[in-house]
Protein backbone atom coordinates (compact mmCIF):
# COMPACT_ATOMS: atom_id res chain seq x y z
CA UNK A 1 0.00 0.00 0.00
CA UNK A 2 3.08 2.49 0.62
CA UNK A 3 4.56 1.44 -2.65
CA UNK A 4 0.81 2.47 -4.12
CA UNK A 5 1.10 5.76 -2.40
CA UNK A 6 4.54 6.64 -3.47
CA UNK A 7 3.56 5.98 -7.07
CA UNK A 8 0.06 8.31 -6.91
CA UNK A 9 2.37 11.17 -5.21
CA UNK A 10 4.89 10.89 -7.98
CA UNK A 11 2.14 10.96 -10.82
CA UNK A 12 0.38 13.90 -9.11
CA UNK A 13 3.37 15.71 -8.76
CA UNK A 14 4.97 15.14 -12.42
CA UNK A 15 1.71 15.28 -14.26
CA UNK A 16 -1.38 16.74 -12.60
CA UNK A 17 0.05 18.86 -10.06
CA UNK A 18 -0.94 18.54 -6.80
CA UNK A 19 -3.69 20.14 -4.69
CA UNK A 20 -5.47 20.65 -1.33
CA UNK A 21 -9.07 21.39 -0.98
CA UNK A 22 -8.68 23.85 2.16
CA UNK A 23 -12.20 23.41 3.22
CA UNK A 24 -13.95 22.84 6.51
CA UNK A 25 -13.29 21.02 9.03
CA UNK A 26 -14.04 20.84 12.80
CA UNK A 27 -12.53 22.97 15.23
CA UNK A 28 -10.05 22.01 18.29
CA UNK A 29 -11.63 22.46 21.45
CA UNK A 30 -8.33 21.72 23.39
CA UNK A 31 -6.47 24.78 23.83
CA UNK A 32 -4.44 26.09 21.54
CA UNK A 33 -4.00 24.52 18.01
CA UNK A 34 -3.14 24.42 14.35
CA UNK A 35 -1.28 23.16 10.94
CA UNK A 36 0.70 24.14 8.12
CA UNK A 37 1.01 22.79 4.73
CA UNK A 38 2.45 23.17 1.64
CA UNK A 39 0.38 21.69 -2.00
CA UNK A 40 1.60 22.73 -5.82
CA UNK A 41 -2.14 23.78 -6.65
CA UNK A 42 -4.51 25.43 -3.87
CA UNK A 43 -7.72 23.62 -5.02
CA UNK A 44 -10.94 25.71 -3.24
CA UNK A 45 -14.43 23.84 -4.06
CA UNK A 46 -13.55 23.19 -7.49
CA UNK A 47 -11.35 26.15 -8.41
CA UNK A 48 -7.77 26.44 -8.15
CA UNK A 49 -7.01 29.97 -6.05
CA UNK A 50 -3.18 29.72 -7.05
CA UNK A 51 -3.29 29.47 -10.27
CA UNK A 52 -2.04 25.92 -11.14
CA UNK A 53 1.01 27.44 -9.17
CA UNK A 54 2.59 25.95 -5.34
CA UNK A 55 0.89 27.18 -2.49
CA UNK A 56 1.62 27.17 1.58
CA UNK A 57 -1.05 27.87 4.10
CA UNK A 58 -1.17 27.90 7.92
CA UNK A 59 -3.72 27.78 10.84
CA UNK A 60 -4.63 28.45 13.92
CA UNK A 61 -7.19 27.68 16.62
CA UNK A 62 -7.77 28.86 20.25
CA UNK A 63 -10.68 27.35 22.29
CA UNK A 64 -12.15 30.19 24.68
CA UNK A 65 -14.00 27.86 26.70
CA UNK A 66 -17.52 26.27 26.78
CA UNK A 67 -17.48 24.97 23.14
CA UNK A 68 -16.59 28.58 21.50
CA UNK A 69 -13.96 28.98 19.27
CA UNK A 70 -11.97 31.43 17.16
CA UNK A 71 -9.18 31.04 14.76
CA UNK A 72 -7.76 31.98 11.37
CA UNK A 73 -5.84 30.67 8.01
CA UNK A 74 -3.27 32.34 6.08
CA UNK A 75 -2.51 31.24 1.94
CA UNK A 76 -0.45 32.00 -0.89
CA UNK A 77 -2.84 32.40 -3.88
CA UNK A 78 -2.71 33.81 -7.28
CA UNK A 79 -5.67 35.57 -9.50
CA UNK A 80 -3.27 37.56 -11.23
CA UNK A 81 -3.84 40.67 -9.81
CA UNK A 82 -2.12 42.28 -6.51
CA UNK A 83 -3.30 39.92 -4.21
CA UNK A 84 -1.04 37.21 -2.90
CA UNK A 85 -2.36 36.72 0.42
CA UNK A 86 -5.67 35.12 1.38
CA UNK A 87 -6.90 35.69 5.42
CA UNK A 88 -9.74 33.48 6.46
CA UNK A 89 -10.78 34.95 9.75
CA UNK A 90 -13.74 33.09 11.74
CA UNK A 91 -15.30 32.24 15.19
CA UNK A 92 -18.18 29.91 16.28
CA UNK A 93 -19.51 27.28 18.51
CA UNK A 94 -19.32 24.08 18.49
CA UNK A 95 -21.03 20.98 20.48
CA UNK A 96 -20.11 17.49 20.46
CA UNK A 97 -22.45 14.47 22.37
CA UNK A 98 -21.90 10.81 21.67
CA UNK A 99 -21.95 10.26 17.63
CA UNK A 100 -23.78 13.58 17.47
CA UNK A 101 -21.98 16.92 16.62
CA UNK A 102 -22.52 20.42 15.61
CA UNK A 103 -20.81 23.30 14.90
CA UNK A 104 -22.27 26.90 14.10
CA UNK A 105 -19.77 29.76 13.12
CA UNK A 106 -18.91 32.75 10.66
CA UNK A 107 -16.00 33.40 8.45
CA UNK A 108 -14.42 35.94 6.72
CA UNK A 109 -12.55 35.69 3.88
CA UNK A 110 -10.29 38.44 3.15
CA UNK A 111 -7.73 39.28 0.47
CA UNK A 112 -4.73 41.94 0.58
CA UNK A 113 -4.81 44.70 -1.50
CA UNK A 114 -7.94 43.42 -3.56
CA UNK A 115 -10.86 44.55 -1.38
CA UNK A 116 -13.59 44.03 -3.62
CA UNK A 117 -12.93 40.25 -3.82
CA UNK A 118 -13.59 40.42 0.20
CA UNK A 119 -16.83 38.18 1.72
CA UNK A 120 -18.27 36.71 4.33
CA UNK A 121 -20.44 33.20 5.23
CA UNK A 122 -22.73 32.00 7.70
CA UNK A 123 -22.03 28.18 8.08
CA UNK A 124 -24.13 25.27 9.97
CA UNK A 125 -22.58 21.82 10.11
CA UNK A 126 -24.18 18.83 11.61
CA UNK A 127 -23.19 15.30 11.90
CA UNK A 128 -23.81 11.46 13.48
CA UNK A 129 -21.08 9.14 13.33
CA UNK A 130 -19.43 9.00 9.78
CA UNK A 131 -21.44 11.21 8.14
CA UNK A 132 -21.43 15.55 8.30
CA UNK A 133 -23.79 17.93 6.18
CA UNK A 134 -23.05 21.38 5.88
CA UNK A 135 -24.51 24.69 4.61
CA UNK A 136 -22.45 27.82 4.07
CA UNK A 137 -24.69 31.11 3.28
CA UNK A 138 -22.92 33.48 1.51
CA UNK A 139 -23.32 37.38 2.62
CA UNK A 140 -24.28 40.21 0.91
CA UNK A 141 -24.78 38.62 -2.43
CA UNK A 142 -22.42 35.69 -1.96
CA UNK A 143 -22.61 32.52 -3.26
CA UNK A 144 -23.98 29.68 -0.85
CA UNK A 145 -22.17 26.20 -0.14
CA UNK A 146 -23.81 22.70 0.33
CA UNK A 147 -21.62 19.64 1.06
CA UNK A 148 -21.91 16.43 2.56
CA UNK A 149 -18.36 14.69 3.74
CA UNK A 150 -18.76 10.55 4.44
CA UNK A 151 -15.60 9.40 6.21
CA UNK A 152 -15.49 5.27 5.01
CA UNK A 153 -15.05 3.43 8.08
CA UNK A 154 -13.93 -0.02 7.30
CA UNK A 155 -10.42 1.16 5.58
CA UNK A 156 -7.41 0.59 8.02
CA UNK A 157 -4.40 1.92 6.47
CA UNK A 158 -5.97 5.48 6.58
CA UNK A 159 -8.62 7.95 6.92
CA UNK A 160 -10.97 7.86 3.69
CA UNK A 161 -13.50 10.47 3.03
CA UNK A 162 -16.16 11.18 0.47
CA UNK A 163 -17.06 14.67 -0.16
CA UNK A 164 -20.02 16.48 -2.16
CA UNK A 165 -19.96 19.67 -2.55
CA UNK A 166 -22.77 22.50 -4.69
CA UNK A 167 -21.20 25.90 -5.28
CA UNK A 168 -24.01 28.04 -6.63
CA UNK A 169 -25.02 25.03 -8.89
CA UNK A 170 -21.32 24.26 -9.67
CA UNK A 171 -20.61 20.66 -8.20
CA UNK A 172 -17.64 19.27 -6.73
CA UNK A 173 -16.94 16.11 -5.31
CA UNK A 174 -14.23 14.18 -4.71
CA UNK A 175 -12.70 11.20 -2.25
CA UNK A 176 -9.75 12.25 -0.36
CA UNK A 177 -7.28 9.10 1.46
CA UNK A 178 -5.13 11.34 4.31
CA UNK A 179 -2.40 8.78 5.04
CA UNK A 180 -0.52 9.30 8.58
CA UNK A 181 3.43 9.44 8.55
CA UNK A 182 3.75 10.23 11.89
CA UNK A 183 1.70 11.56 15.53
CA UNK A 184 1.70 15.31 13.87
CA UNK A 185 2.48 14.61 9.51
CA UNK A 186 0.14 13.27 6.85
CA UNK A 187 -0.24 12.85 3.33
CA UNK A 188 -3.47 13.43 1.47
CA UNK A 189 -4.18 12.03 -1.96
CA UNK A 190 -7.41 13.68 -3.29
CA UNK A 191 -9.03 12.50 -5.85
CA UNK A 192 -11.56 15.19 -7.56
CA UNK A 193 -14.14 15.33 -10.31
CA UNK A 194 -15.47 18.02 -12.26
CA UNK A 195 -12.73 20.51 -11.72
CA UNK A 196 -13.99 24.15 -12.63
CA UNK A 197 -10.68 25.34 -13.87
CA UNK A 198 -9.43 26.21 -17.66
CA UNK A 199 -5.93 24.99 -17.62
CA UNK A 200 -7.55 20.98 -16.68
CA UNK A 201 -8.67 19.75 -20.05
CA UNK A 202 -9.87 16.48 -18.12
CA UNK A 203 -12.75 15.89 -15.72
CA UNK A 204 -10.70 14.20 -12.91
CA UNK A 205 -7.48 15.23 -10.94
CA UNK A 206 -5.17 13.42 -9.01
CA UNK A 207 -3.50 15.47 -6.32
CA UNK A 208 -1.31 15.52 -3.38
CA UNK A 209 -1.04 17.72 -0.19
CA UNK A 210 1.13 17.34 2.90
CA UNK A 211 0.38 18.74 6.56
CA UNK A 212 1.69 18.90 9.83
CA UNK A 213 -0.46 20.06 12.77
CA UNK A 214 0.94 21.18 16.49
Amino acid sequence: MKNILVLLTTFSIMFLGASEAREYSAPSLSGFSGEYGISSDYMWRGVSQSDGKPSVYACADQAIGQGFYVGGCASSIDFNNDSKVELDLYGGYSLTKGKFSMDVGYVSYRYHKEDSMNFEEKYVVLGYDAISIGHASGMHEALDYDWVDLKVPFIDFADVTLHYGDYGGVKDKSINVEYSLSDSMSLGVLIQSNVQDDHVAIGDAVSLHFKTVF
